[in-house]
């Protein structure tokens, strides 16, 4: 759960609402990364790994190797494991990447199935390699809940 990263802490003082807060893909990437101390620029395409690797995310006390999959306000409904990359395989593709923890986030609700696939990919990874690694998800609401928390990470800048 996104309460218990140490790195996303002011979350904790936001009540989980009921509300959805949509700002561009892109715009979410950068505040995350400036929450987490990273300088990074985004290119978008079908075939990487992760949408923002760090390895400034802390949980449990320590730093963790973190990789993320954002979905944008372009994708519609909710998010089903079909509609995470273009052939279906982004949830496969984020679990490849050499991280301790996996995080996907999107703005509306997240079904079941992208969850129950997300942890047995983890799993089976976890068990091959006999590392402990963690996963979670940053739903709507989280997702809203880190834009009160961080107002000035997520602050718009025209380019």
């Amino acid at each position: 759960m996104i309460d218990d990263i140490e790195s996303f802490k002011e979350v904790r003082k936001i009540e989980r609402g009921t509300e959805f807060i949509e700002i561009p893909e892109k715009q979410f990437k950068e505040g995350i990364a400036k929450i987490l101390g990273e300088i990074v620029e985004f290119n978008d395409w079908g075939g990487e790994v992760s949408d923002l690797y760090t390895e400034n995310l802390f949980l449990n006390n320590k730093r963790q190797r973190a990789a993320f999959a954002f979905k944008g306000s372009g994708t519609k409904g909710s998010l089903t494991p079909g509609k995470l990359g273009k052939n279906g395989d982004q949830i496969q593709r984020l679990v490849e990447s050499p991280a301790d923890v996996f995080i996907i986030q999107y703005w509306r609700d997240i079904k079941e199935s992208v969850i129950s696939q997300f942890e047995k990919l983890i799993q089976l990874k976890s068990y091959f390699t006999k590392q402990k690694l963690c996963y979670g998800i940053i739903d709507g609401y989280d997702s809203a809940r880190l834009i009160k928390a961080y107002p000035d990470a997520f602050k718009f800048s025209e380019e």
